[in-house]
């Protein structure tokens, strides 16, 4: 085959330049980074080698494609050495993928790193099914593509086109057509139809398995059947890739019960379609399609590095979060979650769905049951005691569905009769958050209700639960479990990219797709939220796990009811390239326990150029890569403070000072705001002059609805600079223009020696034609053919270098276009502060028992530990435990800078008798702002007989 040397060229030189250099990477007021949209095919066959294409912004100069399995690799492709090229290169965004014989089936990610960093991650599928890849060209039924079973057809969607593909069936085979695309990443919102062989609808779906779908067909006859892909609103583009698979083996619908107590071995229930062994459920099914059942015994591990797992069977929203399992598979079946549950499960039994036949469970208990069928209502009743506290919720919306759950808690009573009655306890829908989160970043806010519960008095109660959309929906996957089960404190970490926007802070401004990147001497932020489980309101340490050398993470803490914190990411000026596996751990005590917690991570799926037209969208990561470039160097570093957590308290006040590490030609003034602060918090802003290299942060806490706790935040520096996006892409395309020119020179020469050669032969074969003899007159010929042959070879090459010498120019003159300095408007990103604010400035202890006889008196002696240089009067007070009557303790004010409060307990002679534990209250001012603390003292009644 003719190899097109110019062409190759072009491809293998010039195609990312072309495509990346210029693209509008600014526009988000940021200075570029990788961004991938998408990754074609998303998928490969264990134990093969996949060539694939990556596509997205800033990908200059993109030379490793990684994942987050060590047994998928890739290599970039490289070109073939040509005469005028002699040294093979990077084919622009290709890649070979190679897939080891030991990787489990399932999805993985993708990263492409470039000169701007590691990119966001695109989801790469490993199966065990043949794999083909659309060539495209198949949008008629005349030219649709064979999909035998067992095959994946990677693909995708043109805008308004359908794709089209043949199935040939006997009479009653069933097949089962699954299209990933949203599970995948893909813009695709597929919609499957089948077709007869006269053009016939024959069947039809859409949003079957979330916005994806899976069409389940019997054929009614021998035949070829024809099957349409299209996406639901005729949209369409590189980005609406697919996987569209053919299967005769099993597929899961759903299990049940949907949870397990881990460590345990019980029965379950797959419903699903070619089930193995599976038997038919007269009136159950999916759609159109009948279900079948088929009871198993599984194995639920109960290891602690199962417990922490995140199941991602496929693409999950971050409101999936909090949940924990591990997935489940038939032979060559899709895979389904188990969830692992906190209490023992109990499975529903019908009938349920009336008050007096609500089914009778022993608490703590899981109950799970089907909101199914349509306007199902579940009735489950319990006994507890005056007193016991539970917690009862809800968990269905978490599991990915799209149910919205609500249950009400009732007490039941029963007269002399015998004849019931219930009255309400609460009626619990969405938390109270939840308007307030949707459509906001990384909402991890659902619509499964949680309640509090503490029981009035001994004795029965019950609870009914129903979907509130499930009126018009027969959909029997839709399961829920309802937990009812003692307090158990704990908690859960979800960390995000989150890097802050320069110049217009409006939410409507977009939001781009982006990776964690460093540059040498600068930082990136991670924010980190916390799921506080059960009223925990422990200290909690988060740390970074796995950094290399050169890369630095102060960590954050956390305390009291704050639930969000920043963590920085620092490279030193001369921090080697690196590309890795972060972890983010937290650490706290809970009870008397050490607790380690690794977080969940979450990345964009689709930025959106404007919130308001479009939100963008976000799922769960399975890992957290980070990398550090060595084509850059941050401008300027803003450090505050030492690494240490600061401390003052409602109304104090906080200076710290701070630094600006400014480097090249670098001149311009910052400003300085802080993030990661409730509103009640406000800072003052912080401008650091042009030619200034310190500053100061001041804070003064003189807001009362200012909640006590630990935080960590950083101060957001947003400057301009001159910005040179690529100027190694100049400096290589000018050294290759001239190395071409004199290429073109030498072959120039080489076609002058050649066509007086050619001439020579010419005139000699002419010479030799006036002669007899037959043999000089055939070299003659045989010398001028040859002659022709060569120099016709020269011109091509010289043709050829003129092409490439065009292209080389051509991207000469585009690297100076882009590489033109630019004033751009960029964010820093601070080292972080962490700062405790204490609900007063001073500590209380020394409250020591006090043993006090009825109609008598003892002292209680309390110390006062003043901070903050707090020096003021404080007042104290004494609150009786409930129930618990004839104590008083006078009021009493310590003077100004005293440190011991003598305070004196009555107890009349009726004063309830026993050991109680009273509050002593300590009320101040700090700085005009009301401030409060308090201490438990334990009182001891002594009966006296009368």
């Amino acid at each position: 085959m003719k190899h097109d040397v110019s062409k190759s060229l072009v491809v293998a030189r010039t195609a990312t330049f072309l495509s990346c250099l210029l693209l509008p990477a600014l526009a988000w007021a940021q200075l570029p980074t990788a961004q991938l949209t998408s990754v074609f095919p998303p998928g490969g066959k264990v134990g093969t080698t996949v060539e694939v294409t990556v596509a997205g912004t800033d990908l200059d100069d993109a030379d490793k494609l990684v994942f987050n399995h060590p047994g998928v690799t890739a290599q970039p492709k490289m070109s073939t050495a040509t005469e005028l090229e002699k040294t093979p290169r990077p084919m622009a965004n290709l890649f070979t993928v190679n897939i080891a014989g030991d990787v489990p089936p399932g999805i993985y990610e993708a990263r492409v790193v470039s000169r701007f960093g590691i990119s966001n991650p695109r989801s790469f599928v490993v199966s065990n099914q043949e794999e083909v890849t659309d060539a495209a060209g198949n949008n008629s039924p005349e030219k649709a593509v064979a999909l035998p079973a067992g095959t994946v057809v990677n693909g995708r969607i043109e805008a308004g086109q359908f794709d089209y593909f043949k199935v040939s069936l006997k009479k009653g085979e069933r097949i089962i057509l699954d299209c990933m695309a949203q599970r995948i990443d893909s813009k695709l919102d597929p919609t499957i139809a089948v077709l007869a062989a006269n053009g016939r609808e024959l069947s039809r779906v859409r949003d079957t398995v979330g916005e994806d779908c899976v069409l389940d067909f019997t054929a009614p006859a021998d035949g070829d059947y024809t099957v349409r892909l299209f996406d639901a609103i005729y949209g369409g583009s590189n980005d609406h890739f697919y996987r569209l698979s053919a299967k005769s083996t099993a597929y899961i619908d759903f299990i049940f019960p949907p949870s397990a107590v881990p460590g345990t071995n019980g029965p379950f229930t797959i419903y699903g379609r070619n089930l193995p062994g599976g038997q038919n459920v007269d009136g159950l099914t999916m759609g159109a399609s009948p279900l079948q059942k088929l009871q198993v015994n599984i194995a639920v591990p109960g290891d602690e590095a199962a417990l922490s797992q995140l199941p991602l069977a496929r693409a999950a929203k971050p409101r999936q979060a909090w949940q924990t399992g591990f997935e489940y598979s038939l032979d060559k079946s899709n895979p389904a979650i188990i969830y692992f549950a906190k209490a023992p499960v109990i499975a529903e039994v019908e009938p349920n769905n009336e008050p007096a036949k609500a089914q009778v469970v022993t608490i703590p208990c899981e109950y799970v049951g089907q909101f199914y069928p349509a306007r199902d209502t579940d009735w489950l009743q319990f006994d507890a005691k005056k007193g016991q506290v539970l917690m009862i919720e809800a968990i269905s919306h978490q599991l990915g569905l799209g149910s919205d759950p609500y249950f009400a808690i009732m007490k039941v009573t029963k007269n002399d009769k015998g004849e019931e009655t219930m009255s309400d306890i609460a009626q619990v829908d969405d938390p109270q958050d939840r308007n307030n989160k949707i459509g906001t970043d990384y909402d991890t806010s659902t619509d499964d209700p949680s309640y509090r519960f503490t029981a009035p008095d001994d004795g029965t109660y019950r609870v009914m639960i129903r979907d509130q959309f499930g009126d018009g929906r027969k959909d029997p996957s839709y399961v829920y479990r309802l937990a009812i089960r003692p307090l158990a404190p704990d908690f859960q970490l979800l960390s995000v990219s989150s890097q802050p926007k320069a110049g217009n802070n409006d939410n409507n401004q977009g939001s781009p797709l982006t990776g964690i990147t460093l540059r040498r001497g600068g930082s990136v932020l991670m924010s980190v939220t916390v799921n506080r489980v059960d009223d925990f309101k422990g200290d909690i340490t988060i740390t970074a796990e796995g950094l290399p050398d050169g890369i630095s993470c102060r960590g954050a803490t956390i305390g009291g009811e704050v639930n969000s914190a920043s963590l920085i990411f620092v490279a030193k000026e001369d921090a080697a390239p690196w590309t890795g596996s972060v972890k983010i751990v937290g650490k706290a005590k809970i009870g008397d326990k050490d607790a380690a917690r690794e977080s969940r991570y979450a990345s964009m799926v689709w930025g959106s150029a404007n919130r308001q037209q479009a939100l963008p969208e976000f799922r769960l990561s399975r890992s957290f890569q980070l990398s550090v470039g060595d084509k850059e160097t941050e401008p300027a570093f803003v450090s505050i403070g030492e690494d240490k957590v600061y401390e003052t308290a409602l109304g104090g006040n906080v200076e710290i000072p701070l630094s600006v590490v400014r480097r090249g030609d670098f001149k311009e003034a910052i400003k300085l705001t802080a993030v990661g602060l409730p509103t009640e918090l406000k800072p003052k802003e912080v401008n650091v002059a042009a030619d200034a290299k310190d500053g100061k942060f001041e804070l003064q806490v003189n807001q009362q609805n200012t909640k006590p706790g630990i935080y960590t935040f950083y101060m957001k520096g947003e400057t301009k600079r001159k910005y040179i996006r690529n100027p190694e892409a100049e400096t290589r395309a000018a050294e290759e223009k001239k190395q071409m020119e004199e290429m073109a020179k030498q072959l120039g020469e080489q076609v002058k020696t050649l066509t007086a050669a050619r001439d020579a032969a010419v005139k000699a074969a002419a010479e030799a034609a006036k002669g007899t003899d037959d043999n000089a007159k055939k070299a003659a010929e045989e010398a001028k053919t040859k002659a022709e042959a060569e120099l016709k070879a020269g011109q091509d090459k010289v043709k050829q270098a003129d092409d490439l010498k065009k292209a080389i120019d051509k991207r000469l003159d585009d690297a100076k276009k882009a590489n033109a300095p630019k004033d751009v408007t960029f964010a820093l990103v601070s080292t972080p502060i962490k700062l405790k604010i204490d609900a007063a400035p001073y500590k209380l202890s020394g409250a020591d028992p006090a043993n006090v006889k009825q109609g008598e008196k003892a002292p209680i002696s309390v110390k006062v530990e003043r901070l903050y240089g707090f020096a003021d009067a404080v007042d104290f007070s004494f609150e009786a435990p409930a129930g618990v009557s004839g104590l008083k303790v006078e009021k009493v004010t310590l003077k100004k800078e005293d440190g011991e409060a003598k305070l004196e307990v009555t107890a009349d002679k009726n004063a309830t008798p026993g050991e109680h534990t009273g509050t002593i209250r300590a009320k101040g001012k700090f700085n005009n702002m009301n401030v409060e603390t308090s201490i438990p003292v334990v009182i001891k009644v002594e009966a006296v007989a009368k």
